[in-house]
């Protein structure tokens, strides 16, 4: 019986992308529901690789396995402990410091509604201020989500811990029952991920110095804490600078008046551009090659499929999708949205599904 071959120039129906779009809205409103999960889930897979790279480079120093690995686990606990006690203590700055100076706060949204009318030629008064008040139970709502994230964190220590307990198994029963071609590909995206999480560290721990002695020398109340705030959100790429710029700036706009403020913006932005677009790709060892485009809509994908911290992973979890759908022909148009497609000039031969397998790698240096 012959099977009948499908005649290339007939169109294809468009029932097939309609039911993709439709499995894929399906999908995404289940993942509505288990958006908690899928966060928690996708933020230890990446702790949990950056830990083993740093169990790694102890056992490399000479340190035992099992000093090696409480040595690992305390240092993600003490880690989270203060990255969390630093964002728990601004939303308690800003939300105690905007609670009383409310009256300051709408006389100054009033001035700035002003400002824009008449710099726009409209009639004074004619354009809405911002509720000081929607403004004000914005950032209190904001610690009610403290329980959760303390849960979340603590499950992610579990999770990390016992990844790192059984690493050595679970990576011999994987090598044992996957294609060679895909392991290569895991470990040199685990790589990538070390190298652009450790440069991206380097980078925001430079800036966030920078913007403190700015805020020092200015004069703004909690400089310091906006300095640790600045760190984090170094990790959110393009836009991350400016959610940290919001907070010195409203404090310096409260405090110091208008000129402080201006100067407060004009600082972050010289700072932060020299460090991302200056110094970034001088340090970086290997080129993402992701277009800034498509870091601005993988924010807002994965923000809206695993909530806020989908901003911070919106880049490795790009990169990991990017490994997953390689390997299919019929998606080799959606990895060329995300980087040089494999086999093609200056493709990236680590996505390469023909690579032999190589052994677990050790964390990559960036070079200067």
């Amino acid at each position: 019986m012959e099977v009948p071959v499908r005649n290339p120039d007939r169109p294809r129906s468009p029932l097939v992308p309609l039911l993709t779009i439709a499995a894929v809205a399906v999908a995404l409103a289940y993942v509505q529901v288990l958006q908690g999960l899928l966060a928690t889930l996708a933020f230890s897979a990446l702790a949990a690789i950056l830990s083993r790279a740093f169990q790694r480079w102890l056992v490399g120093r000479g340190i035992g396995p099992r000093l090696s690995l409480t040595l690992t686990v305390a240092a993600f606990i003490v880690t989270l402990a203060l990255l969390g006690a630093a964002a728990v203590a601004a939303v308690l700055a800003i939300a105690v410091q905007l609670s009383g100076d409310a009256e300051s706060l709408r006389e100054q949204l009033a001035a700035a509604s002003d400002a824009f009318a008449a710099a726009t030629g409209l009639p004074v008064g004619s354009v809405p201020s911002i509720d000081a008040d929607a403004v004000i139970a914005t950032v209190r709502q904001l610690l009610s989500t403290v329980g959760p994230a303390v849960t979340s964190l603590f499950m992610s220590v579990l999770i990390v811990t016992y990844l790192l307990l059984d690493a050595d198994n679970l990576r011999a029963r994987m090598i044992r029952h996957t294609p060679a071609g895909s392991v290569a590909r895991y470990d040199a995206l685990a790589n990538e991920l070390v190298v652009y999480i450790k440069v991206r560290a380097m980078l925001g721990a430079g800036a966030a110095v920078a913007d403190t002695i700015l805020l020092l020398v200015l004069g703004v109340p909690y400089a310091v804490l906006w300095g640790v705030l600045s760190f984090l959100f170094s990790f959110v790429p393009n836009i991350g600078f400016i959610l940290a710029l919001v907070p010195p700036t409203v404090f310096a706009l409260l405090e110091l008046g208008l000129g402080p403020a201006v100067l407060v913006v004009v600082g972050y932005v010289v700072i932060n551009l020299a460090f991302d677009y200056v110094l970034q790709p001088r340090i970086m060892a290997a080129d993402l090659d992701i277009s800034p485009v498509v870091v601005i809509v993988a924010i807002l994908v994965w923000t809206a499929i695993i909530g806020p911290v989908g901003a911070l992973l919106a880049v490795p979890l790009t990169l990991a999708l990017r490994v997953v759908v390689v390997p299919f022909e019929g998606a080799r148009w959606f990895v060329a949205l995300l980087g040089p497609v494999p086999g093609e000039a200056g493709g990236d031969p680590s996505l390469d599904p023909t690579i032999a397998a190589v052994p677990e790698p050790v964390a990559a240096e960036p070079t200067s």
